[in-house]
C-alpha cells in the first residue's frame, strides 16, 4: 500500500520541481533580456557620444586654425575686408549695383 501513496507523492514532487524549474528559467530569460536591452541602449549612447566628440574635435580644430591664422596679417586683412567691409584709409571701393 505504501507504493500507491508514494507514487502520487513522487508525481507531485516531480510537478513541483518542473514548475520551480520553469519559473527559474523564466526569471533567467527575463534577466538576460533586460541586460541585453540595457547593453544595446548603452552602445547606442556610446555611439552618439562618440559622434558628439568627433563634431567637437572638428569644431576645436577650426577654432584653433582661426586662432593660428589670427596672428597672420594677411588673414586678418582678408577677414576685415570680406566679413566687415573694411577699407584702407584713402581707399575707394566700388560696387556693381547690377550684381545680385
Amino acid at each position: 500500500m505504501k507504493k500507491k501513496n508514494s507514487s502520487p507523492r513522487k508525481k507531485m514532487i516531480a510537478a513541483l520541481i518542473a514548475v520551480i524549474s520553469l519559473v527559474m528559467v523564466a526569471v533567467f530569460v527575463l534577466a538576460v533580456s533586460k541586460r541585453l536591452k540595457t547593453r544595446s541602449e548603452q552602445e547606442e549612447k556610446i555611439e552618439s557620444l562618440s559622434q558628439t566628440v568627433k563634431d567637437i574635435e572638428e569644431e576645436n580644430s577650426k577654432i584653433q586654425e582661426t586662432i593660428d591664422n589670427g596672428e597672420n596679417e594677411s588673414y586678418i586683412e582678408r577677414v576685415a575686408r570680406e566679413d566687415y567691409n573694411y577699407v584702407r584709409p584713402e581707399e575707394r571701393v566700388y560696387y556693381d549695383s547690377e550684381q545680385e
